[in-house]
């Protein structure tokens, strides 16, 4: 471990560090958004393989301690099964359709939904999952939050629509998001393994300065929105939703 310590830039962990407190600061305010955030920023100063590697890592630690602090872990897992298993269903066939679809074209009808889906939520334009229609849709999301997961590494807008249709409380918002979350990192770590992704080096990082910082940032966005009411975390997650649809756009515009 000391060998791996030596091995990286103290100007690097503490940028890594700044990066993670403020990613982590969007996930406990929204309970989504950290690789969003994290992955915008730290191939400016890391390479991209170490960006991916800490940051899946990061992403499965954080989200297991948030699944486990929000509680009834047995009751969300039996309500949002369907989701569960479409997001295993959907990894595979994200992978098969890796190299028929562009990233490009791709983020921008992702990105596109989410803007109007924001946009008519806002507006209170009732966009909801009929209770009699969750387990099918259910699946639907799942399947595709697992193919755009492999595809473009950001399936949040996906399971984020999904919940606000089924209208559920913060905290069974938080507990399934995070269980999504889980399954997609897991399966992703897996991947990146096989790619040779994770070295010493990279795993110290995570450790030592990611996610500690990670868990920092979390703390403190908990803080901030631990009083706000359902209708106003609910208008709080339809902006950064919108904000995240125009930066999917803005991706795609860019060539993905």
């Amino acid at each position: 471990m000391i060998a791996a310590l030596d091995a990286l830039s103290p100007t690097e962990m503490a940028l890594v560090a700044a990066i993670f407190v403020l990613g982590g600061l969007v996930k406990g305010a929204m309970g989504f958004g950290l690789p969003l955030a994290t992955m915008a920023m730290l191939p400016i100063f890391v390479a991209v393989e170490t960006a991916l590697a800490v940051n899946i890592v990061v992403l499965l630690l954080t989200n297991v301690a948030q699944f486990v602090q929000m509680g009834d872990m047995r009751a969300t897992a039996a309500r949002f099964s369907p989701v569960l298993w479409g997001s295993v269903a959907g990894i595979p066939l994200g992978a098969a359709l890796a190299a028929q679809i562009s990233d490009a074209w791709l983020l921008g009808a992702l990105g596109t939904a989410v803007l109007v889906f924001s946009a008519l939520s806002l507006g209170n334009v009732a966009l909801t999952v009929p209770p009699h229609r969750a387990t099918p849709i259910g699946w639907g999301a799942g399947i595709l939050g697992g193919a755009v997961a492999v595809l473009t590494t950001v399936p949040g807008p996906i399971y984020v629509m999904y919940l606000l249709g089924l209208g559920v409380d913060r905290r069974s918002f938080l507990s399934a998001l995070s269980l999504f979350f889980i399954v997609t990192a897991v399966l992703t770590s897996g991947t990146y393994m096989l790619l040779g992704f994770f070295t010493p080096e990279r795993l110290v990082l995570t450790a030592v300065a990611a996610f500690p910082a990670a868990l920092l940032g979390m703390w403190l966005g908990n803080m901030l929105t631990a009083r706000l009411s359902v209708a106003g975390f609910r208008s709080l997650v339809l902006l950064v939703l919108a904000v995240l649809g125009a930066n999917l756009l803005w991706r795609a515009v860019l060539g993905g």
